[in-house]
């Protein structure tokens, strides 16, 4: 849904101009990223998934779902120099994680409570001021 996807590209705006970056939006929606952000000399694409709620099924645990592909019917991989990072949004509970491009390997990532994998990455918006 286009407006969960919007939702989540302006929490991260506000998060990303609180935290001192100038934030462009594309005037298409034919660019690879959502974001062009820049801190001093330090320009950056992230292209943003946003989910609006923890999923829960029987015996799972419960779980973020995101979308790392891009097209509506056949899916396809973003590739290399298309986007610097991922940021992930779940929009109930307004958790961030921050991810690099090369850690995303699959077609969808499941993010859950305990730790795990991703939890490194929950609110590391600082990685966006490194080369990782």
């Amino acid at each position: 849904m286009r407006s969960t996807g919007q939702r989540g590209e302006l929490l991260v705006a506000e998060k990303l101009i609180a935290n001192g970056w100038s934030v462009a939006h594309p005037l298409s929606d034919s660019t690879p990223f959502d974001l062009l952000v820049a801190k001093g000399d330090r320009f950056l694409r992230l292209q943003i998934k946003a989910t609006l709620e923890q999923h829960h099924y029987p015996k799972k645990s419960p779980h973020y779902h995101f979308g790392t592909s891009k097209g509506l019917g056949l899916k396809k991989k973003y590739s290399k120099g298309e986007a610097d990072f991922f940021v992930c949004v779940a929009l109930d509970s307004l958790r961030f994680w921050i991810i690099p491009f090369k850690e995303i390997k699959t077609y969808t990532i499941k993010i859950y409570d305990e730790e795990g994998k991703w939890t490194k990455f929950e609110d590391a918006w600082k990685i966006l001021e490194y080369d990782f």
